[in-house]
């Protein structure tokens, strides 16, 4: 008896005969061997068609594929689209004979820059395949080299060295690197990524994604909504070029680089080229613009955009409410919906920490004051997504606006809020120390209890105590977030935390920090100088370890621009700690060392593996290299002297620092530009030390709904307006007072290690606005000179 096996045309042999042992007969008799080819394939009678045209498809009418045209197409005088080549592309592993190209058909080509808008049937067609099958596809045809060389160095500006023919992208991969944007399929890819990655951290989160979603499918028609889409895809490129090495095909930097600048550029030709329209649409969008500008490390334009965006927020007044009706009770054919009330106040917070970072804290520099933002903080991503009107909290902790009736307050506004609110409180904390370091020299000393140091520091105690269980760095909240994509947003505001304290007690290392006006400590304070030096040490290595924990779950959760920077202090601040201010007679000496430089060595991983992400990142990495290296000399120097420190694993330091290979990374001793940052503390909880009193803002009041046991009138429950005016300054602020005491001398004692001198680890010191314009070599230093027609009067 002869079984009889349908045959599905698949060349060399059916998977049918393969899966069933049997040897694929072709019509004329012929059998395809096992390493053969069929001998006559193309007298196969019922061989498959491989792709239908669009119409056929849709009229679920069989097509026999003819190219250019079917016949059904011919015989019914209508337009034949296909939208893949005439055979999939497993067919072409098939024949070595055959020339493996990027995709089948012109019409691939043509199709990657169609707009999104177009309604043609092959963009409709496009949609209903996965993203799955197209990115697997794609990825055969991915740069994989791991050793391709970075851009020349030499050029300041890494988005302009890396042109789309420079990286020699394949032509699946093309339309990430095109002008316009791509068919509707690869946008909602983008937009997802953008979703993932960008959306969560900081206060990024402004724009709703459902609305955006459904707009998608409806197609965009004005020009906000076109930018703000060209900015969201040109974030997305980044993120969904760095997920194809999830299938062991790894883009080169320059191509991470390069993919979705011109869409950036787009938004950014629109935004300005109208720049006298303003609307929120375009304010997000100048938001997205800074953050893209500072990832690139374009520091000059993510500046000028960043008073653009405050400027646009303070002309749309959304530092206010629209109106009382909090809970959207009015009608909303003539009010503002609950997303967009939302929607405005995020935005508003965006800008405020938008301005505390560009300004470096310096309120010289600030646009924006925390007593004129009369707003709630933002509620959690649940309320947001779902369209539920709520009630949070002001930036004083237990307190509500002023004008609510407490019918509508519940007990707990703080239960509504997210993640997003903590982080705008520790950025408000950051801003205060910072203000406290620059003013250090004319305020009580800090070993006082009703110091100003210690109210500081009992406010970062409280912001971490009051913490909700979801906000905790566990181990529990990590895989929480991993799963709901914002581990991002956690490991951010928790580094930001620490860096606070990194901020706070820079006042014990004045030799490192180079403050202009330091404490002078007296010898019966030297041991709270050493505790403060110590805890500078312990919250640097918690940076370190919150971030080693986090790019083990990958790089693409390491995708704040501040991350770097956090990386860079917290090094620095380890590494002066042990060389300079460790007693090298402490029992536990050596064992602080080698755990510091475990811990800088996987800081310089952690920057090697964003550098993609981050051209600023590499030049970083050249500098750790660099310190490690030469502590790797000091400590071979002294080895035969002392063999217990032998032990510590210095086989991975370079004996010299490579090279920077990263474009416009180059870091200047003058300053570099980066605004200052704060961190979060995941270590033991501590008790406040005490506080100042201060009065409650006017536009908020206290909960009444809350606990009376609560004291709310308390200074260290008070995040706004904590500081107290200190003694009477000069009539100028270019003015001061001659000095009365003499700079600190550091203390004479045999440095743990002195092959690390300290101008190298005094680098890169500046963060105010002047720092991020003196990296780039784009700032004229000629406009001191007089202009070339200042003759003429």
């Amino acid at each position: 008896m002869r079984c009889r096996v349908k045959c599905d045309g698949r060349p060399n042999g059916c998977r049918n005969c393969e899966r069933l042992q049997l040897d694929c007969v072709g019509d004329d008799g012929s059998t395809a061997t096992a390493t053969g080819v069929h001998t006559s394939p193309v007298s196969l009678r019922k061989i498959r068609t491989y792709r239908s045209c669009t119409n056929c498809r849709l009229s679920k009418t069989k097509c026999n594929g003819d190219r250019p045209k079917c016949s059904r197409c011919v015989s019914k005088k209508a337009d034949c689209v296909y939208d893949g080549g005439s055979a999939p592309r497993w067919t072409r592993s098939l024949d070595p004979a055959t020339p493996q190209t990027v995709s089948g058909s012109t019409e691939d080509t043509r199709s990657l820059s169609r707009d999104p808008n177009s309604s043609s049937p092959e963009a409709e067609t496009a949609d209903s395949l996965t993203p799955q099958d197209d990115m697997e596809g794609d990825i055969d045809m991915l740069l994989t080299s791991k050793s391709e060389p970075l851009p020349d160095q030499a050029n300041p500006n890494p988005s302009r060295s890396i042109s789309p023919g420079a990286s020699n992208p394949p032509d699946a991969l093309a339309w990430l690197l095109a002008i316009d944007l791509p068919p509707l399929r690869n946008v909602r890819r983008l937009v997802e990524q953008y979703f993932i990655n960008v959306h969560p951290i900081r206060c990024f989160a402004f724009v709703h994604k459902p609305s955006l979603m459904r707009q998608l499918d409806k197609g965009f028609t004005s020009d906000d909504e076109i930018m703000l889409l060209h900015i969201i895809c040109a974030h997305g490129a980044k993120y969904y070029a760095l997920s194809l090495s999830q299938f062991d095909q790894t883009p080169s930097p320059s191509f991470l680089r390069a993919v979705g600048n011109q869409w950036a550029k787009k938004a950014e030709h629109l935004m300005l080229n109208t720049f006298g329209k303003i609307s929120l649409q375009r304010l997000m969008t100048a938001v997205l613009l800074h953050d893209f500008h500072f990832r690139m490390g374009e520091y000059n334009q993510a500046l000028m955009l960043s008073g653009v965006a405050v400027r646009m927020a303070h002309a749309l007044k959304i530092n206010t409410e629209y109106s009382p009706d909090i809970m959207c009770t009015e009608s909303p054919e003539t009010t503002p919906s609950v997303v967009t009330r939302e929607c405005r106040r995020r935005v508003m917070w965006a800008c405020y920490v938008l301005d505390a970072w560009s300004s470096s804290g310096n309120d010289q520099l600030a646009l924006l004051r925390e007593n004129d933002i009369k707003i709630q903080l933002p509620c959690n991503e649940r309320n947001f997504g779902l369209r539920i009107p709520c009630v949070t909290e002001t930036l004083g902790v237990g307190h509500v606006l002023q004008f609510l009736s407490p019918a509508i307050v519940p007990r707990r506004p703080a239960a509504n809020m997210g993640i997003m609110a903590y982080y705008i409180r520790i950025v408000t904390l950051w801003k205060k120390v910072v203000r406290y370091v620059n003013r250090s020299d004319s305020i009580a000393p800090p070993w006082l209890p009703e110091s100003e140091f210690t109210a500081l520091d009992s406010d970062l105690r409280l912001w971490r105590r009051e913490l909700p269980d979801f906000v905790e760095y566990s181990a529990d909240t990590i895989y929480a977030r991993l799963d709901s994509n914002q581990l991002g947003a956690l490991v951010v505001i928790h580094c930001t935390y620490h860096h606070n304290y990194l901020e706070l007690y820079k006042i014990s290392m004045p030799e490192l920090f180079k403050i202009r006006k330091p404490f002078v400590f007296p010898p019966e304070h030297t041991e709270f100088l050493q505790s403060i030096q110590a805890e500078c040490y312990h919250h640097a290595h918690k940076i370190a370890s919150i971030l080693a924990e986090a790019s083990e779950h990958g790089a693409r959760l390491l995708s704040d621009g501040l991350l770097p920077f956090f990386v860079y202090d917290s090094s620095r601040v380890i590494l002066y700690y042990v060389a300079r201010l460790l007693d090298p007679t402490r029992v536990d000496a050596q064992e602080k060392m080698r755990e510091s430089i475990k811990a800088v060595q996987s800081n310089n991983r952690m920057l090697r593996e964003i550098a993609p992400l981050f051209p600023i990142a590499e030049s970083l990495s050249a500098a750790l290299e660099r310190w490690l290296g030469k502590i790797r000399r000091s400590l071979s120097q002294g080895a035969e002297d002392d063999g217990g420190l032998n032990e510590v694993d210095m086989s991975s330091i370079p004996l010299e620092s490579p090279a920077p290979i990263l474009v416009g990374s180059v870091l200047p001793h003058a300053g570099l530009a980066r605004p200052s940052r704060a961190g979060t503390a995941t270590g033991d909880r501590r008790e406040s030390r005490g506080g100042i009193s201060v009065c409650s803002a006017d536009w908020s009041t206290t909960n009444p709904n809350a606990n009376t046991t609560w004291d709310h009138t308390s200074a260290a429950h008070q995040l706004v307006g904590l500081s107290q005016d200190g003694p009477c300054q000069p009539g100028l602020q270019h003015e001061r007072p001659v000095s009365l005491h003499p700079e600190p001398k550091p203390v004479a004692s045999q440095p743990m290690c002195d092959g690390l001198d300290i101008e190298d680890l005094q680098n890169n010191l500046s963060w105010d606005m002047y720092g991020i314009m003196e990296i780039s070599e784009t700032v004229s230093n000629l406009g001191t000179e007089e202009p070339s027609w200042s003759g003429a009067f």
